[in-house]
């Protein structure tokens, strides 16, 4: 799973001075420090800056660690009920496309004959993605290849959450299955 920090968390001024200071406290360039961390400069200079709109905490842990610095929790940095409240909403509602899409897949299998013009469907929603670049290469490029393969295949996979990450659930040609 792939955690995130936010732009808007109070902190991100704080990590943000802290690693442009360490930086040149070291006398280390911009483009230094981002190879030492294995990440672009550009996004080092967003971290610098507090501009990222989302920093992946992998990322910020090689920066730091790249710098010599260890990140902590202070003892009273306990998330807030609302944070807490938002984290289980998404949670039910991955958990909620997950069992839609195994539902779903169980159908696939069910009846392959049925199956193929849901497939057919979903094809064409992806092609529309393609045509309107509205998802991203890697998305058309997943669900093409899932969707091109036999429809008891293409239901083994989709129950299979080895194969099928939560960021497929989020861009699916198959909401149109729920709707």
């Amino acid at each position: 799973m792939v955690h995130y920090i936010e732009h808007d968390n109070p902190v991100i001024a704080d990590l943000s001075s802290l690693v442009r200071a360490r930086r040149r406290e070291l006398n280390l360039s911009q483009q230094q420090l981002a190879r030492a961390a294995t990440v672009s400069r550009t996004t080092l200079s967003h971290v610098e800056r507090g501009k990222a709109p989302h920093v992946q905490m992998d990322v910020l842990d090689r920066i730091l660690r790249a710098l010599g610095l260890a990140p902590r929790l202070a003892a009273g940095a306990a998330p807030d009920a609302a944070r807490l409240a938002a984290r289980m909403a998404h949670q039910a509602r991955l958990h909620a496309q997950r069992e839609r899409h195994l539902r779903l897949a169980v159908a696939l299998a069910a009846d392959p004959r049925a199956a193929r013009g849901k497939i057919e469907r979903a094809q064409s929603v992806v092609e529309l993605w393609r045509r309107n670049r509205s998802c991203s290469p890697q998305y058309v490029r997943r669900w093409t290849a899932l969707l091109a393969l036999p429809p008891a295949r293409l239901a083994q996979r989709m129950a299979s959450l080895a194969d099928w990450e939560d960021a497929l659930f989020q861009n699916t040609p198959w909401s149109w299955a729920w709707n």
